[in-house]
């Protein structure tokens, strides 16, 4: 039986429930891809110990750090475009998201207008 190919979505305070997924979730080496997404690196939560639970799974971090609209993040790294341009095989993924309301209302369009069928998108919206 094949390990499904997975995707973690995070923004901000919302890495909490998926850094505790990191652990759990069954994945074979090289099926994980985690988005983690913050205003800048000083709101960046357990970053060492998300690296090696990364690291040991043999999946990628990609850490989308900056303000939208300014120089360094010109465009939201969450919209439809730069979601399947960072995760090509998106469609294909099973999909935990985490964050705001607000962060979680878009990801989930994005997702919506790439096609991604409703049974892989896994959210857990994070109040505060």
């Amino acid at each position: 039986r094949t390990r499904p190919q997975l995707l973690l979505i995070a923004g901000g305070i919302g890495i909490t429930p998926l850094r505790a997924l990191l652990e759990e979730l069954p994945v074979g080496r090289g099926n994980l891809t985690l988005l983690y997404r913050a205003s800048d690196w000083d709101d960046v939560l357990f970053r060492d110990e998300i690296d090696e639970l990364v690291r040991q799974r043999g999946g990628q971090v990609r850490y989308l750090i900056g303000r939208r609209g300014t120089e360094r993040m010109p465009t939201d790294p969450l919209q439809p475009r730069e979601l399947r341009r960072i995760v090509p095989d998106i469609l294909r993924r099973d999909i935990y998201l985490c964050g705001s309301d607000r962060m979680m209302d878009a990801v989930q369009a994005s997702l919506h207008a790439l096609r991604v069928p409703p049974a892989h998108i896994h959210a857990e919206r994070f109040t505060y």
